[in-house]
C-alpha cells in the first residue's frame, strides 16, 4: 500500500499538467532579464593624476597591462600619417637599446610588446612582470625615436599606400572620410604620399611630448595580480611621470547632406562596385540611445538581418550586406555597405533604400525584435568570460562618464528595447533622404543611378572631377599597330629575337613584408618562377624539359591546358610578340587611364580560351597593365599587374617594377638584378 501512495505521489504533477491547456503556438513569456553581477575592478589615482585599475584573475600566472592617453582627435592636415608614423615608431628601440636589443629583452622574458600613438602593452608571465614593467616605463619615457627607424617606418606605409591607391575599399574609406567629415575635421584627414614624407622626427617628438600626460591616461592591470602589488609598480615606474597642460580644439559639426547624392569614384578595372549609405550621426557612448540603436543595427545589418537576407539571400546581388551605427564621442556614423557585381549597383542601391524605408514604416513584428535582442544578450553574457572585458568597462565607465552601474545594468535596458524603440531609432539614425551614396566601380558600367539622387564623381581622395568620357580611337589606329608600337617600345622583333635568355632577382614586398624573388627564363623553353622567405620556397613555377609544374607551400597545384598556356607565355617572356606569332587574338577595345595616363585597352584571347586584357601607353607605346579575371571559391576575382618601371640598360627593356593588384592584398615586386644572355641550360631551371 506505501509503494502505491509514493507511485500516485509521484503521477500527480504529472496529473495535474496534464488537466492545464498549454497554447504550444505562443513562446511562453521570458523570465525578467538578470542584473548582471559585474565587482568593481579595484581602482587608484596617482598624485600625477594617473589613474589606475585593476582586475585580478589568478586562473593563468599572467599579467597584462595596458596605457591608454585619452586625448581628443586633431586634425593633422598636410602631416596627415604623423600619429600613425609615431605609433609604429615608439616601440623600435630607445635610448638604451637598440631595436633589436629591444624585441630580444621581451622574447627573453617570453613578453610581448605593442604600441601605438595612443597606447602601449606588455603581457608576460607573473614571475617576469615586474622586469617586462621596467621595459614598458623605459619605451615610454625613453623611446629612441631614431632617424633611421623612421625611415623604415615610413617606407612600409608607404608601400602600403601606394597599395590602397588600387584597393576599392581602401579608396571608399578615403571618400567617405573626406566627403563625410571634411578636410577640417580630425576623421576627414586622408594619408597621402606626400603628407607622409612631410612628417619630420622633430614632429613625433613634440606629439609625445605634447599629448603623452599622466593627467589623461590610464594604467589598467588584467591578470594574476592583487591591487597592493600593481599600485607598487605603479608608483615605481610611473609616479615621476609629469603632468601637463593637453591642447584641446573644437571642431564644426559634420552635418548630414541636405539631401542624398552619389559620388562615384571610377575604377575601370574593377567588376564589382564598393557601395556605402554612410551619414554622420549624434550618438555618443552610453547614451540613452545607444542600446536601442545596437538591436535597430542588428535586425537591419547583421549577418542575419534584413539586408544581408535581401541582397545576398533573395536576389544574390553580393556575399554580405551589413550596416553598423558607431558612438563616438565626437560624431558618430551610420554606414551600410556591399560589394555587388557592377551591373547590379543600381538595383542593390534600391533595396538598401527599401530596407530603410520599411524599417522606418512598417510594424515590426515583435518576435524578430526578441530574436536580436537575445543576439545581443549572447554576446554581453559570452564577453563576460574574458577578465579584459571587465577592464573594458571599468576604462569606458572613466571615459565616457557613464553610470557606475551602466554594464550592471545592461541586460535590464535591453530587454526594454521594444519595437517602437526600433522604429524610432531608424527613424532617428536612418535617413534616406539625408545620405552619402559612396560608389567605387567601373562607372561605364553603372547606370540608373540617377533616379536615387544627384551623381557627381570624384577621385581616390575625394576631389570633385568631372564625369569620366569615352575617348575616341583615332581612325588611323589598329590593333595590329598598338601590338607593332608596343613590340618596337622594347627594343624591336630583331632585338627581341637575339636574347636567348634572362635571369631576374629581386624582393617581393606584401604588408611590409620582404620575400625573395627569382626568374630564370630560357626564351621559349623553359622558366623558373620562385618566391622564398628566409629560405623556404612559398611557390614554384617551372617548365623543365617540357614538363610544367606549380607548387604552393609545397602543394602541387593542378596543371590543365590554360596552366601550361601561362607557362609558355612566361617563358617567352616578350609576350606580345609570342601571342602574335602564336594566333592569339586581339580586339582594340578603347582607350582608359593607368596611373593617370591615357593606355589603349586591348582584350587578348588564346588558343585555350583565356582571356586578358592588356593596357599600353598611347605615347610610349608599351605594356603599362594586363588585368582578368580568375574563378576562386568566392567569387570572381579580377587580378590587375602594373608594370610600373622598365630595365633600359640593355638593347631590350625589361619590366622590372610591378605590382600585383590581388584583390585582398597588393603584392610589389622590386627586380634589381637583371642579367642577359649568360648561357643558361635546363639545369639552372631545377
Amino acid at each position: 500500500m506505501k509503494k502505491i501512495y509514493i507511485g500516485l505521489l509521484l503521477l500527480s504533477p504529472v496529473l495535474a499538467m496534464a488537466q492545464v491547456k498549454i497554447d504550444r503556438k505562443k513562446a511562453p513569456k521570458p523570465a525578467p532579464a538578470p542584473k548582471i553581477q559585474i565587482a568593481d575592478p579595484a581602482s587608484f589615482t596617482l598624485a600625477n593624476g594617473l589613474k589606475v585599475f585593476v582586475v585580478q584573475n589568478t586562473k593563468l600566472p599572467r599579467v597584462s597591462a595596458t596605457l591608454t592617453i585619452d586625448r581628443e582627435p586633431f586634425v593633422e592636415g598636410d602631416k596627415s600619417g604623423l600619429t600613425s608614423l609615431a605609433g609604429s615608431l615608439l616601440t623600435r628601440g630607445t635610448q638604451a637599446k637598440s631595436k633589436a636589443e629591444l624585441d630580444e629583452a621581451i622574447d627573453f622574458l617570453g613578453a610581448s610588446l605593442s604600441g601605438s600613438s595612443t597606447s602601449l602593452s606588455v603581457s608576460s608571465l607573473k614571475k617576469n612582470f615586474s622586469q617586462v614593467m621596467e621595459l614598458m616605463a623605459e619605451v615610454t619615457f625613453n623611446p629612441a625615436f631614431s632617424a633611421d627607424e623612421l625611415e623604415k617606418v615610413r617606407k612600409q606605409m608607404l608601400t602600403g599606400l601606394q597599395q590602397a591607391k588600387d584597393n576599392p575599399n581602401s579608396i571608399s574609406t578615403n571618400v567617405v572620410n573626406r566627403l563625410v567629415y571634411g578636410k577640417d575635421h580630425p576623421y576627414g584627414d586622408i594619408e597621402t604620399e606626400a603628407t607622409l614624407k612631410a612628417v619630420t622626427l622633430k614632429d613625433i617628438k613634440d606629439y609625445f611630448n605634447t599629448y603623452w600626460k599622466p593627467n589623461i591616461a590610464y594604467l589598467v592591470f588584467v591578470g594574476d595580480i592583487t591591487p597592493a602589488e600593481a599600485k607598487s609598480l605603479a608608483d615605481k615606474y610611473f609616479s615621476n611621470w609629469k603632468k601637463g597642460t593637453v591642447p584641446t580644439k573644437t571642431y564644426t559639426q559634420p552635418k548630414a547632406p541636405a539631401k542624398t547624392y552619389i559620388a562615384v569614384v571610377d575604377r575601370p578595372a574593377s567588376v564589382q562596385s564598393v557601395i556605402k549609405l554612410v551619414t554622420p550621426i549624434e550618438l555618443k557612448p552610453g547614451s540613452a540611445n545607444a542600446i536601442p540603436s545596437s538591436v535597430m543595427n542588428e535586425l537591419l545589418g547583421s549577418s542575419a538581418g534584413r539586408l544581408f537576407a535581401n541582397l545576398r539571400e533573395k536576389y544574390g546581388f553580393t556575399y554580405g550586406a551589413y550596416s553598423s551605427t558607431r558612438a563616438d564621442k565626437m560624431i558618430g556614423l551610420f554606414n551600410a555597405n556591399a560589394s555587388v557585381r557592377t551591373e547590379k549597383t543600381d538595383s542593390a542601391v534600391g533595396q538598401f533604400l527599401y530596407e530603410f524605408n520599411r524599417l522606418r514604416t512598417e510594424s515590426i513584428p515583435a518576435e524578430e525584435v526578441a530574436r536580436f535582442k537575445n543576439s545581443l544578450s549572447g554576446g554581453f553574457a559570452r564577453s563576460l568570460e574574458q577578465p579584459a572585458t571587465i577592464a573594458n568597462f571599468a576604462l569606458n565607465i572613466a571615459r565616457y562618464n557613464l553610470p557606475k552601474d551602466y554594464y550592471r545594468n545592461y541586460l535590464t535596458n535591453l530587454s526594454k528595447v521594444t519595437p517602437a524603440d526600433v522604429q524610432r531609432m531608424a527613424n532617428t539614425y536612418v535617413q534616406p533622404g539625408n545620405l552619402h551614396i559612396i560608389i567605387v566601380g567601373n562607372a561605364k558600367g553603372i547606370t540608373g543611378l540617377e533616379k536615387y539622387g544627384e551623381v557627381k564623381y570624384f577621385d581616390i581622395y575625394g576631389n570633385e572631377v568631372a564625369k569620366p568620357t569615352e575617348k575616341k580611337i583615332d581612325p588611323s589606329v589598329t590593333v595590329e599597330s598598338v601590338i607593332q608600337k608596343a613590340i618596337d617600345a622594347v627594343g624591336g622583333e630583331k632585338k627581341i629575337r637575339a636574347i636567348k635568355d634572362i635571369s631576374l632577382s629581386g624582393t617581393a614586398s606584401v604588408a611590409g613584408n620582404e620575400l625573395n624573388v627569382t626568374q630564370k627564363v630560357i626564351v621559349g623553353s623553359g622558366y623558373l618562377g620562385l618566391i622564398e622567405v628566409q629560405g623556404m620556397v612559398l611557390q614554384k613555377e617551372q617548365l623543365r624539359n617540357g614538363e610544367y609544374s606549380k607548387t604552393q607551400q609545397g602543394a602541387a597545384q593542378p596543371i590543365d591546358e590554360k596552366a601550361k598556356e601561362d607557362l609558355n607565355e612566361k617563358a617567352a617572356f616578350f609576350t606580345d610578340l609570342y601571342m602574335r606569332d602564336k594566333g592569339y587574338t586581339f580586339t582594340l577595345k578603347g582607350i582608359e587611364s593607368v596611373d593617370g595616363k591615357d593606355a589603349y585597352v586591348v582584350d587578348v584571347k588564346s588558343p585555350a580560351g583565356r582571356v586578358v586584357t592588356n593596357y599600353y601607353d598611347i605615347v610610349k607605346g608599351w605594356k603599362v597593365k594586363t588585368s582578368m579575371v580568375r574563378e576562386t571559391p568566392a567569387g570572381n576575382t579580377t587580378i590587375q599587374i602594373f608594370i610600373r618601371d622598365y630595365d633600359e640598360r640593355s638593347d631590350v627593356k625589361i619590366p622590372v617594377k610591378l605590382a600585383y593588384d590581388l584583390g585582398r592584398f597588393t603584392q610589389e615586386i622590386n627586380l634589381k638584378d637583371v642579367k642577359v644572355n649568360t648561357g643558361l641550360t635546363a639545369d639552372d631551371l631545377k
